[in-house]
């Protein structure tokens, strides 16, 4: 974490033919349980408020778009993929306010 970015890791490579560049598109799960366990897992009302969503996981795919556009709105950028080797890097930038929903 730093003042201007987040940068997230992720080992190991990409899934099936899924690369940088179609992440936006192209969807693959790795972990089919985990992703069953989150389309199951409901949120709470004031959570549900915020999000516009009933469970935490609607749609397979959905989490790369959600990603790039609620963050390229908080910061003005968009955040950035980069492969290096068999890690994933992923860099959102900071807001360039925090939303009243956001803040306690």
């Amino acid at each position: 974490m730093f003042d201007d970015r987040l940068e997230l890791y992720s080992p190991g490579a990409l899934p099936n033919t899924v690369t940088v560049d179609n992440l936006r598109y192209s969807q693959a799960t790795q972990n089919e349980l985990l992703a069953r366990l989150l389309s199951e897992l409901t949120l709470d009302n004031n959570m549900r408020r915020q999000v516009a969503r009933k469970h935490f996981l609607e749609r397979r795919g959905e989490g790369v778009s959600i990603i790039l556009n609620e963050s390229e709105d908080l910061s003005g950028k968009p955040p950035v993929y980069e492969l290096f080797d068999e890690e994933l890097r992923l860099t959102i930038f900071a807001a360039h306010e925090i939303p009243h929903f956001y803040s306690k």
